[in-house]
């Protein structure tokens, strides 16, 4: 199994379930695969997405690569601190029982088929022969989440290409959403590991 290290080539990271995501497109008539434009020029079919749990981001962060680690069967050992843990924000799963957690540099320009079948994460390869990896798919029963985002920073930097920074997701199921926590309140939200 790869080690989940995923490279961020934008500003932020995202959770989504693609099945939620597409029924969301199409319940609000949105054609574009400029996901990421539309919900900034769209805010109130932003919040609503917040709210329904069509996906949950995460930013501003460096450009970097992070170590990725879904529940508490996956944990950072003692050679990582945390910097924070934060959580109630909410992630609805789909039919297709599956979740990504992405650079959201892939919603500059969605490809649905980039998220269907067997694949397991999306990568590319640098000049040099370096492969990346932009996005990876998680394995999740159907349902509400609260989402519990915990970030860990390494006690001793490593050198490049180890990552020093860190986040795992912790899910708890619910029967429905009591509101919703925006990500994007700066004031409150601080999700930068390298500010810590």
């Amino acid at each position: 199994m790869i080690e989940k290290k995923l490279d961020v080539s934008n500003y932020g990271i995202y959770l989504l379930s693609v099945d939620k995501l597409t029924d969301f497109l199409k319940e609000n008539k949105i054609k574009t695969k400029k996901i990421l434009e539309f919900f900034q020029k769209n805010h109130e079919l932003y919040l609503k997405s917040l709210e329904e749990g069509v996906w949950l981001p995460i930013l501003p962060i460096d450009s970097i690569e992070y170590i990725i680690k879904i529940g508490e069967n996956e944990n950072f050992d003692n050679n990582w601190d945390i910097v924070f843990n934060i959580d109630g924000f909410n992630l609805e799963i789909g039919n297709d029982n599956s979740f990504w957690v992405g650079s959201t540099g892939n919603l500059l320009t969605f490809e649905i088929n980039d998220y269907l079948g067997e694949k397991k994460y999306n990568s590319y390869q640098t000049l040099d022969g370096e492969v990346l990896y932009d996005s990876f798919k998680f394995n999740l029963e159907s349902g509400k989440y609260l989402v519990n985002i915990i970030g860990y920073k390494r006690k001793n930097k490593l050198e490049y290409p180890e990552a020093n920074y860190g986040y795992s997701f912790e899910f708890k199921k619910v029967q429905e959403f009591n509101g919703y926590i925006d990500p994007r309140e700066d004031d409150k939200y601080l999700f930068n590991l390298s500010k810590y």
